[in-house]
């Protein structure tokens, strides 16, 4: 009996505290891969991995779309209706773009979605968008594959791009840029990591221009490139470069959090 009652009391007493509420699940991060390698040769890169196993590397979903953009003569109304928070532009040198559609990325860009663009020289049209990564117009950059393996290192470690990473991380990728002759040129972009091999001396490796309304980033290496051997580490900065330029200012401290956490229960292996 005496029991009987105890159990009586504690579920009347239970019955008047609120429930916690349920952690709701947060907005996806939408984005768009522009023509480019990136559209060209899908099967070299990681967005599908990332659009089915982003939860391996935070709580907020990506969505990435490889295929809207994969044409010719497109607008800012073609990018408009894809949705994207931030536009992909992998390694777009290898193909050239009409001013239209240089044109149309920096309205859409500027009003407030955000920008990544990978391994890219600024050779041709694509040399007016290097302002909206935070390079000047007037970098040139050679590309080449390192002999040895690249590591990145964070100048900036508690930047939302690292959640989750431990810097220097070696990078599973050998494709870099480099400035030609020898001078990066940045207009508004803070130089995030340095990039060096054994041999070759430091050089900005990320660079990020936080204009407030919108947010650009640069990567001088092939960070996506599956087929060359991205390795974890490059798909949570990768990811990390998602949620940060794609998601306003207030989810910066759930980036952090999220991905700090997920990593140090999840994927203690990563690092050695």
């Amino acid at each position: 009996m005496r029991a009987k009652a105890v159990c009586a009391i504690l579920a009347v007493c239970s019955a008047g505290l609120p429930a916690a509420p349920a952690l709701a699940t947060p907005q996806p991060v939408k984005a768009a891969v522009l023509r480019s390698q990136g559209t060209y040769f899908l099967g070299m890169t990681i967005w599908r991995e990332l659009n089915s196993g982003w939860s391996q590397f935070g709580e907020t979903p990506v969505q990435i779309d490889y295929t809207s953009l994969a044409g010719y003569n497109w607008t800012v109304e073609d990018i408009a209706a894809t949705g994207a928070d931030v536009l992909i532009f992998s390694v777009p040198g290898w193909l050239h773009h009409t001013d239209d559609e240089i044109n149309a990325i920096i309205q859409y860009v500027e009003a407030g979605h955000g920008l990544i663009i990978t391994y890219g020289n600024f050779r041709s049209e694509d040399r007016a968008l290097a302002p909206l990564v935070g390079l000047s117009t007037s970098i040139s950059l050679g590309t080449g594959t390192a002999a040895d393996p690249i590591q990145i290192d964070p100048l900036v470690p508690d930047h939302p791009v690292f959640a989750g990473l431990r810097g220097p991380y070696v990078s599973g990728v050998r494709f870099n840029a480099t400035a030609y002759p020898h001078s990066w040129v940045l207009d508004g972009g803070t130089v995030l990591a340095n990039l060096f091999t054994a041999v070759l001396p430091p050089r900005p490796g990320i660079i990020a221009n936080d204009a407030g309304t919108y947010r650009g980033l640069y990567f001088s290496y092939y960070v996506e490139d599956k087929d060359g051997g991205a390795n974890l580490q490059d798909m949570q900065v990768f990811y990390n470069a998602l949620v940060w330029a794609g998601t306003p200012e207030p989810a910066t401290a759930a980036l952090l959090l999220s991905g700090s956490l997920a990593l140090l229960s999840r994927r203690r292996r990563w690092f050695v």
